[in-house]
């Protein structure tokens, strides 16, 4: 009986950095909080999918059905990879190595192409990168809309502040013992707006960071491995 060979098989070479002078502060800002704001939205569709798929596929298994629902999600994830890795490269500058994905051998049977993506170490880690990706996406987006809105808010506040209805409740100046009255509670979030405002390239850069490096470590990982240059 002939027995065909599974063979990796490569998309190309490896992804440059690209070349240039380095981004603005401003630029860069801009960059990392596009970054981080659409890392939850990407990551609820492909966390929706992974799951729902890899649950179905292993509760079908049984019957036979399961087998393609499991291909399909796996290679659904590889989209999704495919789209994060273009991410990284653009919005984050990274250099992306080309993933190695395993190939079945000219004339295998269907069978055997049809379990290929299942045996494919890149492929489930594409998966794991749709669970995982939702959590540090999570945590990137809240910061950013936090930090964004402190220094928007404070920045701002002496000019939306008239139409905040007075109430006899404790305002944040008097709770922390800086004084009482509007004026004060605009000077202190002025300050406030101030600090978030200088701390914000770093707050976002850091979970830009911590996103992107997850991503890379997952998606790429093995392919630098393979490729160290």
């Amino acid at each position: 009986m002939n027995e065909t060979l599974e063979i990796p098989v490569s998309r190309g070479p490896a992804t440059p950095r690209s070349a240039g002078v380095r981004p603005s502060l401003a630029r860069r800002l801009l960059r990392d909080s596009a970054y981080c704001l659409t890392a939850l939205p990407i990551g609820i569709l492909t966390f929706a999918i992974v799951v729902t798929g890899l649950s179905a596929g292993v509760g079908l298994f049984v019957v036979w059905v399961g087998l393609p629902v499991l291909v399909g999600t796996v290679l659904l994830a590889r989209v999704f990879a495919q789209l994060e890795r273009l991410r990284l490269r653009s919005l984050q500058d990274r250099e992306v190595p080309v993933p190695v994905y395993v190939a079945a051998a000219p004339g295998s049977s269907a069978l055997r192409r049809l379990l290929t993506p299942l045996r494919d170490p890149q492929s489930w880690l594409d998966a794991v990168w749709g669970i995982v990706g939702l959590v540090t996406g999570l945590v990137a987006f809240v910061v950013t809309i936090a930090w964004w809105s402190a220094a928007l808010g404070g920045l701002t506040y002496w000019f939306w502040e008239r139409w905040v209805p007075e109430g006899d409740g404790t305002t944040l100046a008097e709770l922390i013992g800086v004084g009482e009255g509007r004026q004060d509670e605009i000077w202190l979030n002025l300050g406030i707006g101030a600090v978030a405002l200088l701390m914000l390239p770093l707050v976002v850069r850091a979970v830009a960071v911590l996103h992107g490096g997850t991503a890379h470590a997952i998606l790429n990982g093995r392919a630098a491995l393979r490729d160290p240059s």
